[in-house]
């Protein structure tokens, strides 16, 4: 059980960490041109977009743009972020509520939704198109697509409605991603089976935290065993902290000469005013 809060307590902090890092870098940037085609598809009860990943893409503020969030993009294309990286179109998780109706939009709605069309699939039916896969607006589809006679063309495209996006990164928080913060006291020798004193010096850099205030420093490092505790020492000053090591140091950004990151907050309480410092670090294995 404790291996399984250990491993949510990661992907909460490191889901908000990227959303943190992605705000900072990307802001407002949206990642489709306006001149691109957004297809929805559909399978076995479940909606999805279809999004073609170009060069500048990130795949944080892909999922931030329509409303989703990065786990939920890896579970439906079933693939690590590097895969995602070498595809060229990727699934996005959607909800077909979230789809407003093909009607002509307002002139305050046209900034914030992109037109959703439906390539026609050999075997597709009309009967099919709109009691199964779009029947809340079946009629409206059927008129702002001139479908007469009930009679679809495979390839053909249909507008089935228009998809609300996020032009700007909200740091909007899903209560299930929530960190519950751990109020036990850390303590360096807490695990006795761990008689092996370890002393590490090196660079660290810091991070804007997604949280306020936390019981105790979560620190993120590649060369510490995960789920150590900690004693970080400000060899100039003297000062300590103890904290924990909740996972890796995301790829590609960071120096890899980095000794672990740490949040500003907790690098304060170390006195440093720089972003990247030296620190020497204790731990037992």
């Amino acid at each position: 059980m404790s291996k399984l809060n250990n491993n949510l307590l990661f992907l909460s902090f490191i889901t908000l960490f990227f959303l943190t890092e992605a705000k900072s870098q990307l802001s407002s940037l949206p990642v489709r041109n306006i001149k691109d085609t957004v297809f929805i598809g559909y399978n076995e009860g479940k909606y999805y977009l279809s999004h073609l990943i170009k060069k500048e893409d990130n795949l944080i503020s892909v999922a931030s743009y329509y409303g989703t969030t990065f786990a939920a993009i890896r579970e439906i294309n079933g693939m690590t972020a590097s895969q995602m990286r070498e595809k060229k179109i990727i699934k996005i998780p959607i909800s077909y509520n979230s789809v407003k109706s093909p009607v002509q939009l307002t002139s305050s709605e046209k900034n914030n939704y992109i037109p959703l069309f439906y390539k026609v699939k050999k075997g597709d039916t009309v009967y099919r198109l709109f009691r199964i896969y779009f029947p809340r607006d079946s009629n409206e589809i059927k008129k702002i697509n001139l479908i007469k006679n009930n009679i679809v063309e495979t390839d053909s495209k249909l507008l089935i409605g228009y998809f609300p996006v996020q032009l700007n990164i909200k740091s909007s928080i899903d209560n299930t991603l929530q960190l519950k913060r751990n109020k036990d006291t850390l303590s360096l020798t807490s695990d006795k089976s761990k008689v092996v004193l370890v002393s590490v010096s090196g660079a660290a850099k810091t991070f804007d935290s997604p949280f306020e205030k936390t019981e105790y420093p979560y620190v993120l490092s590649n060369k510490i065993p995960e789920h150590s505790v900690i004693e970080i020492t400000n060899p100039m000053s003297n000062k300590k902290i103890t904290g924990k090591v909740i996972g890796k140091i995301p790829p590609g950004k960071y120096p890899l000469d980095i000794l672990l990151l740490l949040s500003k907050n907790d690098a304060s309480d170390l006195g440093f005013l720089d972003l990247k410092f030296f620190v020497s670090v204790k731990y037992y294995k």
